[in-house]
């Protein structure tokens, strides 16, 4: 279980510096809101809350083995995973918000079965979640800033010709 959390932490920091992700081009050019998070916040909050969710998968492990909790466990982490290639390789910050909400729902799944084995394993989850919903905002405040970002989806099928439809910002009774 900690080696399966460890793995995915590696391979995330590794499409990371592969493609540029979000220390590339793409990434500093964005239009961010005042409360984007200075980047290398990133690197030491991930780290405790990777440790947190093995040590929370670990304490259900050992009192269930491979059960249904640790089965959301693992869908909750994929999630997690798909969402850096999403974003920050594919620029793709509509289908990046649709993916870490799906993530956020996944999250809460999985606290709500963990609570059910070990208290403990689910409290913590939580700051994992609440990190997940921060970064669910700025996703979203992203998107909204950056109406004419196309990501490779968009770029793939429609050509790189000005269309921006599926990215067009929608008005908010709210300013971000």
């Amino acid at each position: 279980v900690c080696s399966a959390v460890l793995f995915s932490f590696v391979i995330s920091s590794g499409i990371n510096a592969e493609y540029g992700g979000f220390s590339g081009e793409w990434f500093k050019n964005l239009v961010k809101p005042s409360w984007n998070p200075p980047s290398w916040l990133f690197g030491p909050v991930w780290t405790t809350l990777y440790f947190l969710m093995a040590v929370a998968a670990f304490r259900v492990w050992r009192k269930v083995g491979f059960a249904m909790p640790l089965g959301s466990f693992f869908v909750q982490l994929a999630l997690n995973f798909a969402w850096v290639p999403i974003f920050a390789v594919c620029h793709e910050l509509l289908f990046a918000f649709v993916e870490i909400a799906l993530l956020d729902v996944a999250i809460i799944v999985c606290i709500v079965m963990f609570s059910q084995v070990d208290r403990l394993a689910a409290a913590l989850m939580i700051p994992y979640l609440l990190w997940s919903l921060f970064a669910s905002l700025l996703n979203f405040t992203l998107w909204r800033l950056n109406p004419t970002t196309v990501g490779l989806y968009c770029a793939s099928q429609f050509g790189d010709h000005g269309y921006h439809g599926y990215q067009t910002a929608v008005p908010l009774p709210i300013e971000l």
